[in-house]
């Protein structure tokens, strides 16, 4: 056991490795120049270690899993061209929210009962990257989408406790940090939606429109 434990910790480190350059991918193909998207990075890296927030009634925020993310969707939502594409975002993670909290009902809760084999993890990814392509084909939408499906996801499940009178359960928003599953929807979430566009593209023998 102990002699595969240096080969088990190297996975992990290439993991994040190629996890980190992928969320620095995405943020430079969300128009951001590569610089930029590199301080955004590091400034999440280094918040996921900060002291959490707290928000009150158990509710805290974590700087560089939640605080950060949602800076720069907000960020995404003022930028976007038009009041459509303004909405589509936040109406993208509504609908994954909502989905994911239907599936979160529905399915089994250990991967693997039932044939059930996918991770909870990535529900949120997936429902936000097909969501987004079908509200409109855009990486903005499923980053946004990704990050904020579990953001409310979160909330509600904070909400939730207050309701049946459990109000210091600490609920912590991006408590993984960097590795959050917040920011992992984001990035898959996007990978995702250009993935299939870029099929789309493919078979259809020209370029798509980009938003």
């Amino acid at each position: 056991m102990y002699a595969r434990a240096p080969g088990i910790m190297l996975v992990v480190v290439v993991t994040a490795v190629i996890y980190l350059i992928l969320l620095h991918r995405v943020l430079d193909r969300l128009r951001m120049d590569k610089k930029t998207a590199l301080i955004l990075v590091a400034l999440m890296y280094v918040g996921g270690f900060l002291p959490s927030l707290p928000l009150g009634g158990g509710l805290a925020l974590n700087v560089g899993g939640m605080g950060i993310p949602l800076g720069i969707c907000a960020y995404l939502v003022i930028k976007a061209p038009g009041k459509e594409e303004k909405l589509r975002g936040p109406l993208t993670a509504l609908a994954g929210a909502a989905l994911v909290w239907s599936l979160d009902r529905l399915l089994p809760i250990n991967p693997g009962s039932l044939g059930y084999e996918l991770d909870p993890l990535y529900l949120p990814a997936a429902a936000a990257g097909l969501i987004a392509y079908l509200l409109g084909r855009s990486r903005r939408s499923a980053f946004i989408g990704g990050i904020g499906s579990i953001f409310l996801m979160d909330l509600s499940s904070w909400a939730e406790n207050m309701i049946r009178g459990f109000r210091y359960i600490p609920v912590v928003l991006g408590g993984g940090g960097v590795f959050d599953a917040a920011l992992v929807a984001g990035v898959v979430g996007t990978l995702l939606a250009e993935v299939i566009g870029e099929v789309k593209e493919r078979l259809s023998g020209g370029p798509r429109e980009e938003k």
